[in-house]
């Protein structure tokens, strides 16, 4: 007893926890002593919720890291956070509320805390101007909805928190919406929730009225494809150097039976590592997830007419729009004349434009409407009034769509065509 007085545990938190997790029948009492601590400072802070309190945020956390040594004793203090959370997050000193939701976490993670009820909470949470809370309650989540569908997919908690991300989605508050769409980007990258009913949700962000909730789902749909290739541009760049590098990095040094030995020995090393074979990564992409691609990319076509947003966001949505044409198939008659009034040699980024049209053609749309566009681009490019250069993005261009229509290009087209190419441009 008189050690115990020597190490003053009533008042050294983390010597006290360090025993409790020793040996927890020993020390219930000095435990106990410490959570009717706590409650009374719960007391006292629901007085004045908005006040920091240093001694509440120690014991909190202490009863998070004990927490399931005695989990009869704290099997409503998880509860209890939670509730305070809700009822005060709005007013809670940002510090306080920070260790409120690190103890949650550290419960989480002790599995003393239901995974739906805490993520909900979360959600509900984002809406604080609080930076690095929300920074914090996103890796969490996503680590959670992560480490939940280890083993195998559990569909009925994926289920609950899809049905509410879709709620959030449409909340009123910009940034609780922004980072839920976040989430579940993020989400659907790391191949974890890469369903139908994720990318479905996701495209109800096409259509929100705020700027940075729009592109972020505009993005999702045209940024996975480049994401890609970045990364396997990041691989290749990795890769070590090629026989012939190694074989003339050795031939221009000294002859030496050592450097002989080198380069003998880094030729296995390379021979070697293009035995092993990459393992093979089908990302099926999101478009094609898309339940009803015709009326998401009609519905995307009136929002394009109507829209009052930066030119680089309609360009993002000409671009999807164009992509969902080609890859599905559609008929959207009235996109091809849109995209005619933007066809002229100084409009900003109209490579991308003409990339659109091009994205837009495929067999089944009717060949006089493909004809109109590929009159539009000659007219407009390939004439001799523009600089050589214009000229070939236009014959590149007309190139592309017919590849795609073959019939777009009749006898008259082509002849009105090679009348208007310079002759440099002629076979």
């Amino acid at each position: 007893m008189s050690g115990r007085n020597n190490n003053k545990l009533p008042t050294n938190l983390p010597q006290l926890q360090n025993l409790i997790k020793r040996d927890p029948q020993s020390y219930t009492e000095e435990f106990l002593q410490q959570y009717r601590h706590y409650q009374s400072n719960i007391q006292v802070f629901k007085l004045q919720p908005d006040k920091p309190n240093k001694e509440l945020s120690d014991l909190v956390m202490f009863l998070a890291q004990v927490g399931h040594c005695y989990k009869d004793h704290l099997s409503g203090f998880p509860h209890e956070l939670t509730d305070l959370l809700l009822s005060h997050h709005t007013v809670l000193e940002p510090d306080l509320r920070m260790t409120f939701c690190k103890a949650l976490i550290l419960l989480r993670n002790k599995d003393l805390i239901n995974p739906t009820g805490l993520l909900e909470l979360f959600f509900e949470l984002l809406r604080c101007h609080d930076k690095l809370l929300r920074k914090t309650l996103f890796m969490h989540i996503v680590a959670d909805i992560k480490n939940i569908n280890a083993k195998h997919k559990n569909n009925k908690v994926n289920t609950t928190l899809q049905n509410f991300m879709y709620t959030m989605l449409r909340d009123s508050n910009a940034l609780a919406a922004k980072i839920s769409l976040d989430i579940m980007i993020e989400l659907y990258k790391r191949n974890i929730w890469n369903d139908a009913k994720t990318v479905n949700v996701i495209t109800t962000a096409c259509f929100s009225k705020v700027a940075k909730i729009l592109v972020a789902g505009l993005k999702f749909f045209l940024g996975k494809d480049e994401d890609e290739k970045k990364d396997s541009d990041s691989e290749s760049e990795e890769e070590g150097p090629s026989a012939r590098d190694i074989l003339v990095r050795y031939s221009t040094g000294k002859k030496s039976t050592k450097n002989k030995k080198k380069m003998e020995k880094a030729m296995k090393v390379l021979k070697k590592h293009k035995k092993k074979k990459r393992v093979e990564v089908f990302n099926f992409s999101a478009i094609h997830l898309i339940h009803d691609p015709q009326d998401f990319s009609e519905k995307l076509f009136r929002q394009l007419e109507d829209s009052k947003e930066r030119f680089e966001v309609k360009i993002m949505t000409m671009e999807l729009v164009s992509r969902l044409v080609g890859i599905h198939e559609l008929f959207l008659f009235n996109f091809y004349p849109f995209l005619q009034r933007f066809l002229q040699p100084h409009q900003r980024e109209v490579t991308k434009i003409l990339l659109c049209a091009a994205q837009a053609s495929h067999q089944l749309v009717p060949p006089e409407i493909i004809q109109s566009v590929v009159m539009t681009i000659a007219n407009n490019f390939v004439t001799d009034r523009n600089s050589g250069e214009v000229m070939t993005v236009g014959i590149n261009a007309i190139r592309e769509v017919t590849a795609r229509c073959p019939l777009a290009m009749t006898e008259t087209c082509c002849r009105t065509w090679l009348c208007t190419r310079p002759t440099k441009t002629r076979m």
